[in-house]
């Protein structure tokens, strides 16, 4: 009777257990992370007997979780990836409706200041439409710095949830070491196979929670129940029982950021670069990335808008006759320049470095930011890394002379002084703070420069049909040494006016008019240059670094002495070396010319002509005077480069019929060969550069033959020969070499050119064309434009910058906003999709969680009944072996 009781009994207990299991099951049906649990129900060991083996009841051999471990683990990842989603959507977001909104966007600003323009281009005198040009300037500098200010706030922002979240990651932290203590205290003090399962029901939602905030691994100590945790590439957050702690610090690359350092053992790691996902993660991935690039895309619109409206805005001339400063403020402004380098906090003393950084070519800048970093092994070796792509840009070694310049990607960086150590780091952002600097300059209606300070008229008198250009202005400072050019150097003048006058049909000259009764040449001279009849000719060079070379060596100076043919001009032979460096690589190559002895100026500049980079023009100037005749019966007899000049009776031989006499013979008119005369000399001009040949023959006859400096006001003579009868001589030429920026030469002697050529700038900051027929004596006057107030041109200019292709060199002003727009939108859509995708994923495996290990009623319901009846029929069995007791005890009364 013992054996049923107890076999009763046991199933009495067992069953209550079950009963309590499954009533704390339906109890915790709404208790985050709860795992429903199960008796596990075994037999206990049966009995031998001689009839066999009888069974001594059940017991309950463990209360388990229904959990599974790949789930759980799944549930955490889709946890993360879900937040780190939201989280970029929800900054996004905010951005994109930022950019988009006619109320904050850039868009509706900008289109209102360049209508504008046009409307002040339209009508330049009027007052009224200066003044709305100036409030729209106001209002579009005004819509870039609240734009600036507003994504500022979304950092600030973004800030303050990293703060927020990575103090709720350390109270999750410290809560799971609690709970790691708690699991191995039960897990030692416990049954064996004893789990406590309400402690790593609650470890588990600890984890869960805290994958919200950050991804993280997890990885299960066996020996006592415990987990270690892991953020980013293996940094432990939690090992065992002792947790350590995420802090908020200052990047050390740029104090506006908030980064995340973890400290343990009271050593701090900066953890930020490796953290992804969850709330984190999301957060600085965004502000990172889009955020960061954003701003500099919009800082980049605004200097480039800056750049080269100033650069326009400067080569106008205002309703004071004054050339225009800076419309907007100077986007290399020392203050400026300075800021656009951080100092990495981290870098060791003495903090004595200067560094700036200067926009060089808008069109080249990109929207990264940059790193400059001493990585040795000498302290003055240096790379510059590109942070966007993580490529090197830039290595080299650090001179010791300071200023150092390091030109890259349209910025240039000085180093003006300071000592520099291995281990330094410095963050470039070249334009990270662009939509923040713009400012407005011009305050004053009157100072809206909308006209071209320069303007061309044509003379009168001209009887050609050639039209000269309302001209296009370049530049009024020199884009090498960003000081005044020669042309400008007078406030309200041209210095010098200039004088367009036609020598001959096809080849004119530009002289300085300061005196228009007697225009002089030019210095740098720009003689005898070939006109293109019927085609567009452009006066002046549009390269700032184009010079001009005049043959200025000791052989020019000097006449040959006269004699019996042949005549040669007296040239010594020469070498010239010139040195051409490539725009783009910087290399340096060389090519020798040889010129040979006496060779006319034509053929040299022909063969010069040939080196790439370099045009020559030669032409030859003599003057004829002092014409002598002995009377006797035979005239004076003149031979002009084999040519006899006769002159028809009754005129006398007078310099003046001897230049009438040259210029109307056919064949000196093929060699282009021109002369004028004073009343007392002739001057002959070789407009192609050929050698000017002079013969006496008369008897007893002379002329004086005199070479003239082509480059000095008046033609002062250099060298003066007496041609008798029977003699001849030749005057050699001259010749102007104007070469591109690169490009330069030397000589082995002092013949036609000097050892080393002092070469001059050639740039003058304009252009004009010249187009159609013109005719021998046609004039042009260029000067400067003023009280020329509906003059238009430099407003035309400046409004036409809104279509041009200025943004990186491939896209407008407003295409480059509309694109960061695109950008922007484009990636809320894709974190829209993206949450939405990682919501679903989440929901899934959260009912696969539930599936597995959530309370199910109906299931509960069956168990409870199951178990009840269970309970009660193991009763009967208690009350049936009492009752048999009974029966035993009554069959011995």
């Amino acid at each position: 009777m013992a054996d049923l009781i107890n076999i009763g009994v046991s199933g009495l207990k067992t069953h209550q257990v079950a009963l309590s299991v499954t009533g704390n099951n339906v109890a915790n049906i709404n208790t985050p992370g709860y795992s429903r649990q199960e008796a596990i129900i075994v037999d206990k060991p049966a009995l031998q007997t001689g009839g066999g083996y009888v069974g001594q009841g059940s017991t309950v051999d463990a209360i388990r979780r229904i959990t599974s471990s790949y789930i759980t683990e799944q549930l955490r990842t889709d946890t993360s990836i879900y937040q780190e989603r939201e989280a970029v959507l929800e900054q996004a977001s905010v951005i994109d409706n930022l950019l988009a909104s006619t109320s904050t966007g850039l868009t509706p600003s900008m289109s209102r200041f360049f209508e504008a323009l046009s409307g002040a281009a339209e009508d330049p005198t009027s007052i009224p439409q200066r003044q709305l040009l100036l409030t729209q300037t106001e209002g579009l500098v005004a819509r870039f710095q609240s734009l600036s200010e507003r994504l500022e706030s979304v950092i600030s922002g973004i800030n303050q949830q990293i703060e927020a979240d990575t103090s709720s990651v350390n109270a999750l932290a410290k809560g799971l070491a609690e709970a790691n203590s708690a699991i191995a205290l039960a897990s030692s003090t416990g049954g064996a196979g004893q789990q406590p399962n309400q402690l790593l029901d609650e470890r588990d939602e600890l984890l869960r929670e805290l994958s919200e905030y950050v991804s993280l691994q997890v990885v299960e100590n066996t020996s006592n129940g415990t987990v270690n945790v892991y953020l980013g590439k293996g940094q432990p957050l939690v090992l065992g029982t002792e947790a350590s702690e995420l802090r908020a610090v200052r990047n050390p690359e740029d104090g506006r950021l908030i980064d995340v350092a973890l400290v343990s053992s009271g050593i701090e790691q900066n953890i930020t670069d490796s953290l992804t996902g969850g709330s984190i993660g999301g957060a600085l991935s965004f502000r990172d990335g889009d955020l960061s690039s954003t701003i500099n895309a919009i800082g980049r619109i605004a200097i480039t808008l800056a750049d080269t409206m100033n650069k326009q805005h400067e080569v106008g001339m205002d309703l004071e006759n004054n050339l225009g400063g800076l419309y907007f403020s100077d986007i290399n402004d020392p203050e400026v320049a300075r800021s656009r380098v951080i100092s990495n906090s981290l870098n060791q003393p003495p903090y004595d470095q200067s560094l700036s950084v200067t926009i060089t070519d808008v069109a080249q800048l990109t929207t990264d930011n940059y790193e400059l970093r001493f990585e040795g092994p000498a302290d003055s070796d240096y790379i510059i890394v590109n942070k966007g792509t993580d490529e090197t840009v830039y290595k080299s070694t650090l001179s010791n002379v300071f200023p150092s310049r390091v030109t890259i990607d349209g910025f240039q960086l000085t180093f003006d002084g300071g000592t520099y150590k291995v281990g330094d780091k410095f963050s470039i952002l070249p334009t990270q703070s662009g939509a923040i600097d713009i400012k407005q300059e011009v305050d004053r209606v009157e100072e809206i420069a909308l006209a071209a300070p320069v303007r061309a008229r044509s003379s009168l008198g001209n009887i050609g049909s050639a039209q000269i250009s309302l001209g296009e202005m370049l530049d009024v400072n020199s884009p090498i040494t960003n000081q005044p050019l020669p042309a400008f150097e007078v406030d309200g003048e041209l210095t010098p006016p200039l004088l367009v006058r036609f020598i001959t049909d096809d080849y004119y000259e530009v002289l300085d008019n300061s005196n228009p009764a007697d225009p002089q040449p030019l210095s740098p001279p720009i003689n005898n240059q070939f006109f293109s009849q019927g085609l567009s000719n452009t006066l002046f060079t549009s390269d700032p670094g184009a010079t001009l070379v005049t043959a200025s060596g000791a052989d020019t100076l000097t006449l040959p002495a006269p004699g019996a043919g042949p005549y040669t001009n007296g040239y010594g032979a020469q070498t010239l070396s010139f040195q051409i460096r490539d725009a783009e690589t910087g290399i340096v190559t060389s090519q020798s010319l040889n010129i040979a002895a006496n060779a006319s100026a034509k053929d040299a500049a022909s063969d010069i002509t040939s080196i790439e980079g370099v045009e020559a023009t030669a032409y030859t100037m003599a003057r004829l005077s002092n014409f002598t005749d002995d009377g006797d019966p035979t005239p004076l007899g003149l031979v002009i480069n084999g040519e006899t000049i006769t002159v028809n009776p009754p005129a006398l031989y007078e310099p003046v019929e001897v230049a009438k006499a040259i210029n109307d013979n056919a064949a000196l008119q093929g060699l282009s060969i021109v002369a004028v005369s004073d009343g007392t000399s002739v001057d002959l001009r070789a407009l192609t550069g050929e050698d000017i040949v002079v013969e006496v023959t008369g008897v007893g006859d002379s002329v004086d033959v005199s070479r003239v400096d082509p480059y000095t006001p008046g033609a002062p003579v250099l060298a003066t020969q007496t041609v008798n009868a029977g003699q001849g001589i030749a005057v050699g030429g001259a010749i102007d070499v104007r070469m591109v920026d690169g490009v330069s030469f030397t000589s082995n002697v002092s013949t036609l050119f000097e050892l080393a050529p002092t070469s001059q700038s050639t740039y003058r900051g304009f252009t004009f064309d010249i187009q159609g027929q013109a005719r021998k004596g046609d004039e042009f006057n260029i000067e400067y434009n003023t009280d020329g107030v509906s003059d238009n041109r430099n407003a035309l200019a400046m409004s036409s910058l809104e279509f041009e292709n200025l943004v990186q060199g491939s896209v407008s002003y407003g295409e480059s906003y509309s694109q960061v727009v695109e950008k922007i939108g484009t990636v809320t859509n894709r974190a829209r999709l993206e949450s939405e995708s990682a919501q679903a994923l989440l929901i899934q495996t959260n009912n696969m969680r539930d599936s597995i290990s959530a309370v199910n009623l109906d299931e509960e319901a069956g168990k409870l009944v199951q178990f009840q009846a269970a309970y009660n029929a193991s009763a009967q069995v208690v009350s049936v072996a009492r009752d048999l007791f009974d029966t035993l005890l009554g069959a011995f009364r």
